[in-house]
């Protein structure tokens, strides 16, 4: 009998290590349960040093990326596209549909609209037109072939905003939150893969910070819904995107709502 076809969710994220800190729980569950993952950055993380010159630096990140993507058993991709210059426009889209019609996803995972930084923001909205520009066959990206006539768009999610906040401060509260209680570890070892960004704060605060900070988050979020660890999501629910509760479906045991004070 033949297998059915794996669900594959795709990050897609400004920098390296974005997916790790925001989503990087939700990827290891779907892991697990037989999914396909992978991440896509809009770029290789060229400005990410003050001491490491931009192109070694890049070289160096791109590499760490990929080896966090192989600690998930996923598959890693860049968009090329430079540190502070990730911009919604017509080229960049191209670049970030043909990422993504190589790992062709059913789900897509990105950061919140609205952020602290731009790069963040403009990834979000990459990642939103990519996903619908998807499935469209006379949308051309010159480099891989269009879309399959009858394919879908992904469905779309975002995450949690960096500290949980907006620029004003204030707290984005998620539709759902995911319980990753048991993957804070995995989730732990995939970001210390980023070992320049790790050595680089922790030489200027003294303590492992990359870390501890990524950590703490998730307990925030967590004591929100009741659990140790979370993430937190809102799926886009626009004219034309999927519907279903596609995530919150193969997650189920992990699915958490905030509690009420």
């Amino acid at each position: 009998m033949a297998h059915e076809k794996a669900l594959r969710a795709l990050a897609v994220t400004a920098h390296p290590d974005d997916a790790e800190i925001l989503v990087g729980g939700t990827l290891l569950h779907l892991k697990e349960l037989g999914w396909e993952v992978g991440i896509l950055t809009m770029t290789a993380g060229d400005c990410g040093s003050l001491t490491i010159p931009a192109q070694e630096l890049a070289r160096t990140r791109y590499a760490e990326a990929k080896a966090a993507a192989e600690f998930l058993g996923g598959e890693y991709l860049c968009a090329g596209l430079m540190d502070v210059e990730v911009f919604c426009n017509a080229e960049n889209l191209r670049r970030v549909v043909d990422c993504m019609r190589r790992f062709d996803p059913d789900v897509v995972l990105t950061h919140s609209p609205v952020e602290y930084m731009l790069d963040h923001e403009e990834a979000s909205r990459l990642a939103r037109g990519a996903s619908f520009a998807l499935a469209m066959p006379n949308y051309d990206t010159r480099t891989n072939p269009p879309a399959k006539l009858g394919r879908g768009t992904p469905a779309l999610y975002y995450a949690d905003p960096v500290e949980g906040k907006n620029p004003f401060g204030e707290r984005v509260y998620p539709s759902f939150y995911v319980d990753i209680t048991g993957q804070i570890q995995k989730k732990r070892d995939m970001l210390a893969c980023h070992k320049s960004q790790r050595d680089w704060l922790r030489s200027h605060h003294g303590l492992d910070e990359y870390l501890e900070r990524m950590a703490g988050w998730g307990a925030n979020y967590g004591r929100e819904c009741g659990v140790e660890y979370a993430e937190g999501f809102r799926q886009h629910l626009g004219h034309a995107y999927p519907q279903e509760p596609i995530l919150q479906n193969a997650l189920a045991p992990y699915v958490r709502m905030r509690e009420q004070s």
